[in-house]
């Protein structure tokens, strides 16, 4: 029988697996994955982009 300590670094290594797979959307065919932080809707909302001047 394997110790506790196997068992926990063994599931410590699954998870980080798990997490590794999630966070980087290899897990999206499954239904999983993080939300997209990008908001596309906002470039067609913009108005005369072209218009702005940065300034130092």
């Amino acid at each position: 029988m394997k110790s506790w300590g196997a068992k926990l670094c063994l599931c410590l290594l699954l998870l980080n697996l798990w997490f590794w797979a999630w966070s980087g959307g290899h897990l999206r065919w499954l239904g999983f994955g993080p939300t997209d932080p990008r908001e596309p809707q906002r470039l067609e909302e913009q108005i005369r982009p072209e218009a702005l001047q940065l300034k130092p």
